[in-house]
């Protein structure tokens, strides 16, 4: 992986460098937890790695099923899905103008298939405007979300200040709610809990094995 210093000069690289800086704070908060709070360092690992792979949802009954305070938790994915978008707003936006500031094939093939993605929902949201964007970030479906919705924001034609102000608010406000939600279940996420997290390193071990056949097969 290879990154051009240059970036710092456009604006997308001042948000890419914030998105670093944040994401350097989080092996911090990490490492902290694994050295002074080592019954958290596993749940914290394991709420980062669903939510990444697997969306919000995911990752909020795992911290729900251990039952980990609720303001933590809610700061804690906030902080996780504000890096993404931190990160991969910028990468998407330097891909879109053809700036390739970041040489990764893995990367630019994500970048390459979110960009049709992101063309799917332009036009529903584009109509519907802020109100769109909102509720598109609120779902917590896979093509859905805080960093899809942040590439269709820039899109439709929206200046980078009010897509992450949409983007992140909506984000904030769609992890308390579905907090609120998954606590209705809460006392099945927790008799359910260790077979949940042996489900999860399943399906991270499923999709490991899919990624090195697919490009072997390749």
């Amino acid at each position: 992986m290879k990154l051009d210093q240059s970036f710092l000069k456009h604006k997308e690289g001042q948000i890419l460098l914030l998105g670093l800086m944040l994401l350097g704070g989080y092996f911090i908060l990490v490492l902290l937890c694994a050295i002074f709070y080592s019954d958290y360092f596993q749940e914290l690992l394991s709420i980062t790695v669903t939510n990444v792979i697997f969306g919000r949802m995911a990752g909020l009954s795992i911290g729900v099923a251990s039952q980990m305070n609720t303001t933590f938790l809610v700061l804690f994915n906030f902080f996780i899905e504000t890096i993404m978008v931190l990160i991969l707003y910028p990468l998407f936006v330097f891909s879109w103008n053809k700036l390739d500031f970041l040489s990764y094939p893995p990367l630019s093939r994500y970048l390459e298939r979110s960009k049709i993605n992101a063309h799917k929902y332009e036009p529903l949201i584009k109509r519907y405007g802020v109100i769109g964007l909102i509720l598109f970030v609120l779902t917590p479906f896979a093509m859905t979300g805080p960093v899809a919705g942040s590439f269709v924001g820039f899109l439709i034609g929206f200046r980078h200040r009010v897509t992450l102000t949409i983007v992140l608010t909506s984000t904030f406000v769609a992890i308390n709610i579905w907090i609120y939600l998954i606590k209705n279940f809460e006392e099945e996420l927790v008799a359910y809990s260790d077979i949940l997290m042996i489900g999860l390193f399943i399906a991270v071990a499923v999709l490991l094995l899919w990624y090195f056949v697919k490009k072997n097969f390749r």
